[in-house]
């Protein structure tokens, strides 16, 4: 009797957001750099159909302090949406450009990023990288929070 079994390794990375243009551009930067040994996959490009947001709080001025915003529920069609993968070599980063203001028009609300311009939020977004059985429990990225102000 022959047994097999596959222990998921850990996939280890570092992740870099910079925001600065985010209230002008709408867009951010978020760098991934390969900290194992091994390469792994990662998507070619994040977009809102292969990213998830997890959490959104709105600046209260009265309180100063975040306060948790609903998250809208809503379908959103990436039938047509093919989302291919590069390998990310030891050593080696990739930055993506992610137009977070096209993605919240269609997350929450066409005009969520005008309406709130003028307000302080934060936000985390989360995406996957190779397969569970490649990365374990590393294969699900979360960031920190990403500050629009």
């Amino acid at each position: 009797m022959i047994y097999s079994f596959a222990l998921a390794q850990n996939c280890k990375y570092q992740l870099t957001i910079n925001s600065e243009n985010l209230k002008e551009t709408g867009k951010f930067k978020l760098t991934i750099k390969n900290t194992d040994s091994q390469s792994f996959k990662i998507p070619k490009k994040i977009n809102l159909c292969n990213m998830r947001l997890i959490d959104l709080e709105i600046f209260n001025e009265d309180t100063q302090s975040f306060e948790k915003m609903n998250l809208a529920k809503k379908d959103i069609d990436c039938f047509d949406f093919k989302d291919k993968s590069i390998k990310l070599r030891p050593a080696k980063i990739n930055v993506y450009t992610v137009d977070i203001k096209s993605d919240f028009a269609v997350l929450q609300s066409t005009d969520f990023f005008e309406t709130f311009n003028d307000r302080k939020y934060r936000f985390k977004i989360s995406f996957s990288l190779d397969t569970y059985a490649h990365c374990g429990e590393s294969n699900n990225v979360v960031t920190d929070w990403i500050y629009k102000n």
